[in-house]
């Protein structure tokens, strides 16, 4: 006798195999490794003020290198698409991205 109820498969259909997942070697768009350190070094050393501190009149080091434009809504990892921010600018930002998507 089963000790389970018979299970409903679509016809075609086979176990997952592990090493088959989907995405786990897509690339992308992010630069990793040495490139990355060294684009984030260089807009730390371009702008070593928060850019969105410097429009409210403050003068607040930039602690963070984030992209203008995030790479989730089709943002490049280019330098035109990245600026120096502080660690709460960067957080107000991020969450109101965040914010954004969600409501999309």
């Amino acid at each position: 006798m089963p000790s389970q109820p018979p299970r409903y498969r679509p016809p075609g259909w086979m176990p997952g195999k592990p090493w088959a997942r989907p995405g786990l070697f897509v690339k992308d768009k992010r630069k990793r490794g040495r490139a990355g350190m060294r684009d984030r070094a260089q807009v730390l050393a371009e702008e070593p003020l928060c850019r969105l501190c410097l429009e409210k009149g403050l003068e607040v080091a930039s602690d963070v290198v984030d992209h203008k434009i995030p790479l989730a809504w089709g943002g490049t990892d280019d330098l035109d698409n990245k600026q120096g921010l502080c660690d709460p600018c960067h957080d107000e930002k991020s969450k109101a991205e965040r914010a954004f998507t969600r409501r999309r």
